[in-house]
């Protein structure tokens, strides 16, 4: 054999493991109890599912308004059920409990710079509120013209 043969491919052997493990921390199951940052975070989360299941409820009422006065007077009919006054009081109160967990956590996110310093986290916190308020105030006049 005077000519080269090319080399064959190496043989795959067996997969090489590496002798490292990652560290994989237990997370007890209420974690979310350990501090109050952690309960209002889990808290908000929360909301967003009572308030998604109200906003479910409101998007069934229009597809049955576009279906027709029919449709639309039996989900009217619906809504004096139990059920969905409690799911729509609680709505309520999750939609504050979001919006005050979350006016709370916004400072740690919206850093307001005023020259060289930075605007204090109340006032964050108190403009949102002040805005939400001025909202709340236009809908109001808004639904009053009838």
């Amino acid at each position: 054999m005077t000519a080269r043969e090319p080399a064959s491919p190496p043989t795959p052997g067996p997969a090489v493991r590496s002798a490292r493990r990652p560290h994989r921390p237990s997370v007890r199951r209420t974690w979310f109890l350990a501090t109050g940052e952690y309960r209002a975070y889990a808290l908000r989360e929360a909301s967003s599912v009572v308030v998604g299941l109200f906003v479910v409820d409101l998007v069934i009422g229009l597809v049955s308004a576009h279906r027709g006065v029919d449709a639309f007077t039996r989900w009217v009919e619906l809504q004096t059920r139990p059920p969905v006054v409690v799911l729509t009081v609680v709505a309520v109160v999750m939609a504050v409990v979001h919006a005050t967990t979350w006016f709370q956590a916004t400072p740690a996110v919206v850093r307001v710079r005023r020259g060289r310093r930075h605007l204090h986290r109340r006032w964050v916190v108190l403009a949102h509120y002040v805005l939400l308020a001025a909202f709340a105030v236009v809908v109001v006049l808004w639904l009053g013209r009838s």
